[in-house]
Protein backbone atom coordinates (compact mmCIF):
# COMPACT_ATOMS: atom_id res chain seq x y z
CA UNK A 1 0.00 0.00 0.00
CA UNK A 2 2.99 2.83 0.81
CA UNK A 3 4.72 1.66 -2.35
CA UNK A 4 1.66 2.56 -4.37
CA UNK A 5 0.71 5.70 -2.25
CA UNK A 6 4.12 6.65 -2.89
CA UNK A 7 4.61 5.48 -6.45
CA UNK A 8 0.98 7.77 -6.69
CA UNK A 9 3.04 10.77 -5.46
CA UNK A 10 6.03 10.33 -7.64
CA UNK A 11 4.23 10.31 -10.90
CA UNK A 12 2.63 13.72 -9.88
CA UNK A 13 6.00 14.87 -10.90
CA UNK A 14 6.06 12.91 -14.36
CA UNK A 15 5.48 15.82 -17.35
CA UNK A 16 4.13 15.32 -20.79
CA UNK A 17 4.41 16.59 -24.66
CA UNK A 18 3.59 19.58 -23.48
CA UNK A 19 6.05 21.87 -23.07
CA UNK A 20 5.38 25.01 -19.79
CA UNK A 21 6.14 27.29 -22.56
CA UNK A 22 3.35 26.04 -24.84
CA UNK A 23 1.02 25.96 -22.20
CA UNK A 24 1.19 29.48 -21.43
CA UNK A 25 1.35 30.48 -24.51
CA UNK A 26 -2.17 28.62 -24.42
CA UNK A 27 -3.38 29.87 -21.50
CA UNK A 28 -3.23 33.68 -22.56
CA UNK A 29 -5.86 32.62 -24.87
CA UNK A 30 -8.53 32.29 -21.94
CA UNK A 31 -9.34 29.47 -23.84
CA UNK A 32 -6.93 26.32 -22.93
CA UNK A 33 -6.92 27.62 -19.59
CA UNK A 34 -9.35 29.57 -17.27
CA UNK A 35 -7.94 32.70 -15.49
CA UNK A 36 -8.85 31.74 -12.40
CA UNK A 37 -7.20 27.85 -13.11
CA UNK A 38 -3.98 29.60 -13.71
CA UNK A 39 -4.47 31.42 -10.08
CA UNK A 40 -4.68 27.66 -8.89
CA UNK A 41 -2.41 25.45 -7.28
CA UNK A 42 -3.68 22.69 -10.01
CA UNK A 43 -2.47 24.70 -12.44
CA UNK A 44 1.07 24.88 -10.74
CA UNK A 45 1.08 21.17 -9.93
CA UNK A 46 0.25 20.09 -14.10
CA UNK A 47 2.91 22.30 -15.01
CA UNK A 48 5.41 20.78 -12.82
CA UNK A 49 4.47 17.33 -13.70
CA UNK A 50 4.31 17.80 -17.47
CA UNK A 51 7.89 19.79 -17.21
CA UNK A 52 9.38 16.65 -15.26
CA UNK A 53 8.22 13.70 -17.52
CA UNK A 54 9.83 14.81 -20.99
CA UNK A 55 10.89 11.53 -22.75
CA UNK A 56 8.31 9.52 -21.39
CA UNK A 57 5.43 7.77 -23.03
CA UNK A 58 2.00 9.34 -23.67
CA UNK A 59 0.49 7.11 -21.37
CA UNK A 60 2.62 7.94 -18.55
CA UNK A 61 2.10 11.80 -19.41
CA UNK A 62 -1.42 11.50 -19.10
CA UNK A 63 -1.18 9.52 -15.84
CA UNK A 64 1.29 12.52 -14.49
CA UNK A 65 -1.58 15.11 -15.17
CA UNK A 66 -4.24 12.99 -13.49
CA UNK A 67 -2.28 12.64 -10.40
CA UNK A 68 -1.33 16.38 -10.58
CA UNK A 69 -5.14 17.40 -10.22
CA UNK A 70 -5.71 15.43 -7.12
CA UNK A 71 -8.18 16.92 -4.91
CA UNK A 72 -9.63 19.11 -7.08
CA UNK A 73 -13.40 19.41 -5.77
CA UNK A 74 -16.33 20.53 -8.30
CA UNK A 75 -17.63 23.57 -6.26
CA UNK A 76 -20.83 23.16 -8.11
CA UNK A 77 -22.94 22.73 -4.58
CA UNK A 78 -25.43 25.24 -3.31
CA UNK A 79 -23.96 26.98 -0.14
CA UNK A 80 -20.39 27.36 -0.70
CA UNK A 81 -17.89 30.39 -0.34
CA UNK A 82 -17.60 31.56 -4.39
CA UNK A 83 -15.26 33.79 -3.27
CA UNK A 84 -13.09 30.88 -2.34
CA UNK A 85 -13.75 29.02 -4.76
CA UNK A 86 -12.14 31.11 -7.40
CA UNK A 87 -9.56 31.72 -5.20
CA UNK A 88 -8.92 27.69 -5.50
CA UNK A 89 -9.27 27.55 -9.33
CA UNK A 90 -12.70 26.19 -9.72
CA UNK A 91 -14.54 27.41 -12.04
CA UNK A 92 -18.32 27.80 -12.69
CA UNK A 93 -20.04 28.78 -16.47
CA UNK A 94 -23.00 31.06 -16.98
CA UNK A 95 -24.31 33.31 -14.64
CA UNK A 96 -25.34 31.02 -11.48
CA UNK A 97 -23.54 27.83 -10.49
CA UNK A 98 -24.89 24.68 -12.50
CA UNK A 99 -25.25 21.21 -11.56
CA UNK A 100 -27.62 18.51 -13.23
CA UNK A 101 -29.08 15.31 -11.88
CA UNK A 102 -25.39 13.22 -11.88
CA UNK A 103 -23.52 16.12 -9.94
CA UNK A 104 -21.56 17.15 -12.77
CA UNK A 105 -21.93 20.56 -12.47
CA UNK A 106 -18.97 22.98 -13.37
CA UNK A 107 -15.49 22.07 -13.51
CA UNK A 108 -12.07 23.74 -15.41
CA UNK A 109 -12.15 20.45 -17.37
CA UNK A 110 -15.99 21.03 -18.28
CA UNK A 111 -14.89 24.71 -19.60
CA UNK A 112 -12.27 23.12 -21.18
CA UNK A 113 -14.09 20.78 -23.34
CA UNK A 114 -16.95 23.35 -24.23
CA UNK A 115 -14.65 26.31 -25.09
CA UNK A 116 -11.45 24.74 -26.40
CA UNK A 117 -13.21 21.74 -28.20
CA UNK A 118 -16.39 23.07 -29.24
CA UNK A 119 -15.60 26.56 -29.39
CA UNK A 120 -18.46 27.79 -27.34
CA UNK A 121 -19.15 30.17 -24.60
CA UNK A 122 -22.35 29.25 -23.90
CA UNK A 123 -24.00 26.66 -21.64
CA UNK A 124 -23.17 24.04 -24.06
CA UNK A 125 -24.26 20.12 -23.47
CA UNK A 126 -20.74 19.81 -21.86
CA UNK A 127 -22.24 20.92 -18.38
CA UNK A 128 -24.72 17.86 -18.70
CA UNK A 129 -22.17 15.07 -19.57
CA UNK A 130 -20.13 12.95 -17.20
CA UNK A 131 -17.17 14.71 -16.18
CA UNK A 132 -15.38 11.82 -15.46
CA UNK A 133 -15.10 11.04 -19.42
CA UNK A 134 -14.15 14.61 -19.83
CA UNK A 135 -11.27 14.64 -17.31
CA UNK A 136 -9.80 11.64 -19.17
CA UNK A 137 -9.80 12.86 -22.05
CA UNK A 138 -8.27 16.71 -20.89
CA UNK A 139 -5.24 14.32 -19.23
CA UNK A 140 -4.94 12.45 -22.91
CA UNK A 141 -4.48 15.94 -24.28
CA UNK A 142 -2.26 17.02 -21.97
CA UNK A 143 -0.12 14.39 -22.86
CA UNK A 144 -0.19 15.08 -26.51
CA UNK A 145 -2.33 12.17 -27.51
CA UNK A 146 -5.76 14.22 -28.84
CA UNK A 147 -5.79 17.22 -30.96
CA UNK A 148 -8.81 19.52 -31.25
CA UNK A 149 -10.85 17.85 -34.25
CA UNK A 150 -10.24 14.26 -32.51
CA UNK A 151 -11.65 15.25 -29.57
CA UNK A 152 -14.78 16.37 -31.13
CA UNK A 153 -16.09 13.35 -31.42
CA UNK A 154 -15.56 12.71 -27.87
CA UNK A 155 -18.49 15.42 -27.89
CA UNK A 156 -20.83 13.65 -30.19
CA UNK A 157 -20.63 10.12 -28.70
CA UNK A 158 -21.32 11.51 -25.03
CA UNK A 159 -23.09 14.93 -25.02
CA UNK A 160 -25.57 14.20 -28.42
CA UNK A 161 -28.94 13.71 -28.15
CA UNK A 162 -30.20 10.51 -27.74
CA UNK A 163 -26.58 9.49 -26.08
CA UNK A 164 -25.50 6.29 -27.55
CA UNK A 165 -23.41 5.03 -23.97
CA UNK A 166 -25.82 1.99 -24.26
CA UNK A 167 -22.98 -0.05 -26.43
CA UNK A 168 -20.47 -0.95 -24.23
CA UNK A 169 -17.70 0.21 -26.69
CA UNK A 170 -19.68 3.72 -27.36
CA UNK A 171 -16.54 5.09 -25.34
CA UNK A 172 -13.73 3.11 -26.67
CA UNK A 173 -14.84 4.59 -30.04
CA UNK A 174 -15.02 8.01 -28.80
CA UNK A 175 -11.33 8.02 -27.28
CA UNK A 176 -10.16 7.11 -30.69
CA UNK A 177 -8.57 3.69 -29.04
CA UNK A 178 -7.33 0.85 -31.74
CA UNK A 179 -8.88 -2.22 -31.21
CA UNK A 180 -5.87 -3.90 -30.79
CA UNK A 181 -5.16 -2.30 -27.87
CA UNK A 182 -8.78 -2.92 -25.94
CA UNK A 183 -9.00 -5.57 -23.77
CA UNK A 184 -12.81 -6.84 -23.62
CA UNK A 185 -13.19 -8.84 -20.17
CA UNK A 186 -16.63 -10.97 -20.12
CA UNK A 187 -18.97 -8.33 -18.77
CA UNK A 188 -18.63 -6.30 -22.05
CA UNK A 189 -19.44 -9.43 -24.29
CA UNK A 190 -22.65 -9.02 -26.33
CA UNK A 191 -22.54 -5.29 -25.85
CA UNK A 192 -20.14 -4.83 -28.57
CA UNK A 193 -21.29 -2.05 -31.54
CA UNK A 194 -22.89 -4.89 -34.05
CA UNK A 195 -21.08 -2.65 -37.05
CA UNK A 196 -17.80 -3.27 -35.83
CA UNK A 197 -17.82 -6.60 -33.90
CA UNK A 198 -15.05 -8.23 -36.63
CA UNK A 199 -12.75 -5.56 -35.60
CA UNK A 200 -12.55 -6.95 -31.92
CA UNK A 201 -9.07 -8.53 -30.91
CA UNK A 202 -8.84 -9.29 -27.54
CA UNK A 203 -12.19 -10.43 -26.22
CA UNK A 204 -13.23 -12.54 -23.24
CA UNK A 205 -10.34 -11.57 -21.04
CA UNK A 206 -9.99 -12.62 -17.43
CA UNK A 207 -9.58 -8.92 -15.94
CA UNK A 208 -6.67 -10.13 -14.01
CA UNK A 209 -4.73 -10.50 -17.27
CA UNK A 210 -4.93 -7.39 -18.40
CA UNK A 211 -1.70 -5.64 -18.64
CA UNK A 212 -2.39 -2.70 -17.08
CA UNK A 213 0.28 0.32 -17.36
CA UNK A 214 0.22 3.87 -16.18
CA UNK A 215 -1.99 6.33 -18.25
CA UNK A 216 -3.90 3.24 -19.53
CA UNK A 217 -7.79 4.15 -19.35
CA UNK A 218 -9.72 1.59 -17.40
CA UNK A 219 -13.83 1.14 -17.85
CA UNK A 220 -16.12 0.18 -14.84
CA UNK A 221 -19.58 -1.29 -14.79
CA UNK A 222 -20.54 -0.88 -11.21
CA UNK A 223 -23.50 -3.16 -10.80
CA UNK A 224 -21.83 -5.31 -12.70
CA UNK A 225 -24.70 -5.86 -15.46
CA UNK A 226 -21.90 -4.43 -18.37
CA UNK A 227 -25.21 -2.88 -19.31
CA UNK A 228 -22.61 0.51 -20.30
CA UNK A 229 -19.51 1.48 -18.95
CA UNK A 230 -20.56 3.68 -15.78
CA UNK A 231 -17.22 5.34 -15.29
CA UNK A 232 -13.77 5.82 -16.70
CA UNK A 233 -9.88 6.31 -14.89
CA UNK A 234 -7.03 6.65 -15.56
CA UNK A 235 -4.37 3.94 -14.65
CA UNK A 236 -1.70 4.70 -12.00
CA UNK A 237 -0.52 1.11 -10.76
CA UNK A 238 -1.15 -2.28 -10.83
CA UNK A 239 -0.17 -4.91 -8.69
CA UNK A 240 -0.15 -8.48 -10.30
CA UNK A 241 0.86 -10.19 -6.97
CA UNK A 242 -2.21 -8.61 -4.63
CA UNK A 243 -4.49 -7.88 -7.46
CA UNK A 244 -4.52 -3.88 -6.71
CA UNK A 245 -5.42 -1.86 -9.17
CA UNK A 246 -4.50 1.90 -8.45
CA UNK A 247 -7.04 4.40 -10.94
CA UNK A 248 -6.80 8.55 -10.74
CA UNK A 249 -10.46 9.69 -11.50
CA UNK A 250 -12.51 12.84 -11.68
CA UNK A 251 -16.19 13.17 -10.76
CA UNK A 252 -15.38 10.99 -7.59
CA UNK A 253 -17.35 12.03 -4.85
CA UNK A 254 -17.33 15.10 -7.29
CA UNK A 255 -13.22 15.59 -7.23
CA UNK A 256 -10.47 13.95 -8.80
CA UNK A 257 -9.14 11.47 -6.04
CA UNK A 258 -6.50 8.48 -6.77
CA UNK A 259 -8.40 5.00 -5.33
CA UNK A 260 -7.36 1.55 -5.04
CA UNK A 261 -9.23 -1.42 -5.78
CA UNK A 262 -8.48 -4.81 -4.85
CA UNK A 263 -9.55 -7.74 -7.46
CA UNK A 264 -9.99 -10.27 -5.54
CA UNK A 265 -12.57 -8.74 -3.15
CA UNK A 266 -16.05 -9.08 -2.74
CA UNK A 267 -17.99 -5.86 -1.58
CA UNK A 268 -20.69 -3.11 -1.64
CA UNK A 269 -18.35 -0.63 -3.83
CA UNK A 270 -19.38 2.72 -3.92
CA UNK A 271 -22.50 2.56 -2.85
CA UNK A 272 -23.52 -0.54 -5.09
CA UNK A 273 -24.16 -4.41 -4.74
CA UNK A 274 -21.60 -7.24 -3.34
CA UNK A 275 -19.79 -8.44 -5.68
CA UNK A 276 -15.89 -9.11 -6.20
CA UNK A 277 -14.54 -6.10 -7.67
CA UNK A 278 -12.93 -8.15 -10.95
CA UNK A 279 -16.28 -8.13 -12.17
CA UNK A 280 -16.87 -4.51 -12.61
CA UNK A 281 -14.13 -4.06 -14.81
CA UNK A 282 -15.69 -4.03 -18.20
CA UNK A 283 -12.67 -2.76 -20.99
CA UNK A 284 -8.78 -1.75 -20.46
CA UNK A 285 -7.81 0.55 -23.68
CA UNK A 286 -4.02 1.75 -24.22
CA UNK A 287 -2.72 4.46 -26.76
CA UNK A 288 -0.18 6.41 -27.97
CA UNK A 289 0.06 9.91 -29.60
CA UNK A 290 -1.37 10.03 -32.68
CA UNK A 291 -0.64 12.74 -35.68
CA UNK A 292 -3.69 14.19 -36.99
CA UNK A 293 -5.13 12.90 -39.96
CA UNK A 294 -3.88 14.89 -43.11
CA UNK A 295 -6.92 17.53 -44.38
CA UNK A 296 -7.77 16.57 -48.21
CA UNK A 297 -10.48 17.56 -50.67
CA UNK A 298 -13.09 14.41 -49.89
CA UNK A 299 -14.59 12.50 -53.20
CA UNK A 300 -17.82 10.66 -53.01
CA UNK A 301 -19.34 7.88 -55.58
CA UNK A 302 -21.60 10.31 -56.65
CA UNK A 303 -21.91 13.84 -57.84
CA UNK A 304 -25.53 14.77 -56.41
CA UNK A 305 -28.27 12.56 -54.41
CA UNK A 306 -32.01 12.45 -54.92
CA UNK A 307 -34.16 10.71 -52.42
CA UNK A 308 -37.52 9.69 -52.67
CA UNK A 309 -39.71 9.69 -49.40
CA UNK A 310 -41.20 6.71 -50.36
CA UNK A 311 -38.10 5.01 -50.82
CA UNK A 312 -38.05 1.68 -48.13
CA UNK A 313 -34.62 3.17 -46.78
CA UNK A 314 -32.19 6.13 -46.20
CA UNK A 315 -29.17 6.66 -48.58
CA UNK A 316 -25.10 5.28 -48.85
CA UNK A 317 -22.72 8.05 -49.67
CA UNK A 318 -18.95 6.27 -50.15
CA UNK A 319 -16.32 8.42 -49.87
CA UNK A 320 -12.41 7.96 -49.18
CA UNK A 321 -12.52 9.60 -45.92
CA UNK A 322 -10.39 7.68 -43.38
CA UNK A 323 -12.19 9.35 -40.88
CA UNK A 324 -14.00 7.91 -37.79
CA UNK A 325 -16.41 10.63 -37.25
CA UNK A 326 -18.97 12.61 -39.67
CA UNK A 327 -20.90 15.80 -39.10
CA UNK A 328 -24.01 16.44 -41.54
CA UNK A 329 -25.15 19.62 -41.95
CA UNK A 330 -28.09 20.64 -44.25
CA UNK A 331 -28.53 24.08 -45.92
CA UNK A 332 -25.89 25.86 -43.11
CA UNK A 333 -27.45 23.80 -39.95
CA UNK A 334 -26.14 20.75 -38.16
CA UNK A 335 -28.37 17.55 -38.44
CA UNK A 336 -26.24 14.95 -37.09
CA UNK A 337 -23.57 12.72 -36.85
CA UNK A 338 -22.88 9.30 -37.78
CA UNK A 339 -22.16 7.96 -33.80
CA UNK A 340 -26.01 9.44 -33.43
CA UNK A 341 -29.02 7.26 -33.71
CA UNK A 342 -29.63 6.22 -37.25
CA UNK A 343 -26.46 7.48 -39.06
CA UNK A 344 -23.44 4.99 -39.27
CA UNK A 345 -19.43 5.35 -41.02
CA UNK A 346 -17.58 2.46 -41.67
CA UNK A 347 -14.37 2.50 -43.87
CA UNK A 348 -15.57 5.77 -45.59
CA UNK A 349 -19.10 4.72 -46.19
CA UNK A 350 -21.72 6.82 -44.91
CA UNK A 351 -24.95 5.53 -44.46
CA UNK A 352 -28.26 8.07 -43.20
CA UNK A 353 -31.27 6.17 -41.98
CA UNK A 354 -34.71 6.94 -43.70
CA UNK A 355 -35.65 8.22 -40.01
CA UNK A 356 -33.52 10.93 -40.35
CA UNK A 357 -33.85 11.90 -43.60
CA UNK A 358 -37.50 12.01 -43.49
CA UNK A 359 -36.87 14.96 -41.07
CA UNK A 360 -36.04 17.30 -44.42
CA UNK A 361 -38.72 18.77 -46.58
CA UNK A 362 -39.48 18.13 -50.09
CA UNK A 363 -37.28 20.28 -52.39
CA UNK A 364 -33.99 21.23 -53.00
CA UNK A 365 -31.24 21.27 -50.02
CA UNK A 366 -27.26 21.37 -49.72
CA UNK A 367 -25.78 18.41 -48.06
CA UNK A 368 -22.45 19.15 -46.27
CA UNK A 369 -20.26 15.96 -44.89
CA UNK A 370 -17.46 17.52 -42.54
CA UNK A 371 -14.76 14.21 -41.69
CA UNK A 372 -11.70 14.85 -39.20
CA UNK A 373 -9.77 14.65 -42.94
CA UNK A 374 -11.91 16.80 -45.06
CA UNK A 375 -14.81 18.00 -46.24
CA UNK A 376 -17.48 17.19 -49.52
CA UNK A 377 -20.53 19.04 -50.15
CA UNK A 378 -23.14 17.86 -52.43
CA UNK A 379 -26.52 19.18 -53.66
CA UNK A 380 -29.71 17.30 -52.44
CA UNK A 381 -33.23 16.97 -53.72
CA UNK A 382 -35.96 15.20 -51.69
CA UNK A 383 -38.97 14.15 -53.42
CA UNK A 384 -41.81 12.43 -53.25
CA UNK A 385 -44.01 9.84 -55.62
CA UNK A 386 -47.45 10.32 -55.27
CA UNK A 387 -49.49 7.27 -55.32
CA UNK A 388 -52.94 7.95 -56.04
CA UNK A 389 -55.10 6.18 -53.21
CA UNK A 390 -52.23 6.32 -50.59
CA UNK A 391 -53.89 8.31 -48.17
CA UNK A 392 -51.89 7.10 -44.71
CA UNK A 393 -48.49 7.31 -46.63
CA UNK A 394 -46.67 4.60 -46.92
CA UNK A 395 -46.33 4.75 -50.95
CA UNK A 396 -48.31 1.52 -51.11
CA UNK A 397 -52.64 1.23 -51.47
CA UNK A 398 -54.07 -1.37 -49.17
CA UNK A 399 -57.53 -1.42 -47.34
CA UNK A 400 -56.11 0.41 -44.76
CA UNK A 401 -56.39 3.49 -46.94
CA UNK A 402 -59.72 2.73 -47.73
CA UNK A 403 -60.62 2.97 -44.42
CA UNK A 404 -58.71 6.25 -42.98
CA UNK A 405 -60.56 8.13 -46.22
CA UNK A 406 -63.67 6.61 -44.30
CA UNK A 407 -63.04 7.74 -41.32
CA UNK A 408 -62.23 11.41 -42.54
CA UNK A 409 -65.72 11.26 -44.39
CA UNK A 410 -67.25 10.73 -40.93
CA UNK A 411 -64.55 13.30 -39.00
CA UNK A 412 -63.49 10.89 -37.14
CA UNK A 413 -59.81 10.45 -38.08
CA UNK A 414 -57.29 13.62 -40.10
CA UNK A 415 -55.51 12.84 -43.07
CA UNK A 416 -52.22 14.28 -43.94
CA UNK A 417 -52.53 18.16 -46.00
CA UNK A 418 -49.82 16.70 -48.49
CA UNK A 419 -51.64 13.50 -48.69
CA UNK A 420 -55.66 14.87 -49.24
CA UNK A 421 -54.90 15.28 -52.75
CA UNK A 422 -54.01 11.48 -53.37
CA UNK A 423 -56.82 10.60 -51.12
CA UNK A 424 -59.47 12.29 -53.73
CA UNK A 425 -59.38 9.14 -56.30
CA UNK A 426 -62.08 10.56 -58.23
CA UNK A 427 -60.87 14.01 -58.37
CA UNK A 428 -64.10 15.61 -57.35
CA UNK A 429 -62.04 17.59 -54.97
CA UNK A 430 -63.70 16.30 -51.84
CA UNK A 431 -62.69 13.38 -49.99
CA UNK A 432 -66.02 10.94 -48.91
CA UNK A 433 -67.44 7.34 -48.87
CA UNK A 434 -66.74 7.08 -52.78
CA UNK A 435 -63.52 7.92 -52.65
CA UNK A 436 -63.25 4.99 -49.68
CA UNK A 437 -65.41 2.64 -52.16
CA UNK A 438 -63.18 2.91 -55.28
CA UNK A 439 -60.29 2.73 -52.79
CA UNK A 440 -61.31 -1.02 -51.81
CA UNK A 441 -62.67 -1.90 -55.16
CA UNK A 442 -58.90 -1.15 -56.58
CA UNK A 443 -57.05 -2.94 -53.80
CA UNK A 444 -59.58 -5.99 -54.80
CA UNK A 445 -58.16 -5.61 -58.32
CA UNK A 446 -62.00 -4.49 -59.57
CA UNK A 447 -60.65 -1.07 -61.09
CA UNK A 448 -57.67 0.75 -61.50
CA UNK A 449 -57.08 4.12 -60.11
CA UNK A 450 -55.75 6.80 -62.04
Amino acid sequence: MKRLIALALAITMLSGLVTAGTLTASAETDVDFSQEYKSSPFYTRLIAALESSEGKTTMEKAAAAAVSQEGYKNYSTEGIDIEQARLQGLLWTGAELRNNDNGTGNTEYTRWAQTYIMNSTGSGQYLDCDWCAIFASWCMFRAGYCNEERLRRYYYSYCADPRIEYDADAWIEAFDLDQKDVWYTPAAQGKLDAYSWNNYVNTQIDPFDIPYKPGGLVFFTWNGSGRYFNHVAVVIDYDADTHVLTFSNGNSDGQVVTRQMDLDVTEEYRGNVMLQNSLRIMAYGEYDEIKPLDRKDITADVSEITWDRTAPSGIIIQTDSESKIASVSVDGEYFGSNTESNMVLLNGRLSIGKSEMKKLSIGEHSLLLTFDDGAIELPLTIMETIVLGDADGNAKVTIEDATLVQKYAARAASIEDDRKERSDVNHDGKIDITDSTLIQMHVASMITLV
